[in-house]
């Protein structure tokens, strides 16, 4: 399969497709956009197998992340969706390591996401630590986890 990516604003209606499906329709989740997935500063990222979409996610400064202290490097990373028909291939992977490239090029020294708990194993292998509390966004438990990159 032949594995290719978007990213920019130029990603986001393929973007909010997939997370349209994932987060609300899937998971249940009322409002999954706002004003922030518009500012120029937000990297969508999507990913397409032989031209298909597949799935999506986001990068950005935490400047725009109202739960984080903003720092030099620090970035955010979210909204990592992956289509129910295409997953477990390692999608999923490929969409954050592609995120975290973006990012450091961008001048990214750390990643910080609010990851749902039951994908905290995901990212832990991936080299993520979770820190501070367990809190509910909207009817899930999340947690903040970092890396440095």
């Amino acid at each position: 399969m032949d594995l290719t990516f978007k990213h920019g604003p130029e990603a986001y209606p393929d973007a909010r497709v997939v997370r349209t499906r994932v987060f609300m329709d899937e998971q249940g989740f009322k409002d999954e956009f706002g004003p922030v997935d518009e500012v120029p500063e937000m990297v969508h990222v999507t990913l397409y197998g032989d031209g298909a979409l597949m799935g999506c996610a986001r990068v950005f400064p935490a400047a725009l992340e109202p739960m984080l202290e903003d720092a030099p490097g620090r970035w955010v990373f979210g909204r990592l969706a992956v289509l129910p028909e295409a997953r477990k291939g390692g999608l999923g992977s490929r969409l954050l390591a592609e995120s975290e490239r973006i990012a450091r090029e961008a001048g990214a020294t750390e990643m910080h996401l609010h990851a749902q708990c039951s994908a905290q194993p995901f990212y832990e292998k991936a080299g993520y630590a979770p820190y501070g509390p367990i809190e509910l966004d909207e009817h899930v438990e999340h947690q903040w986890m970092s890396k440095a990159l």
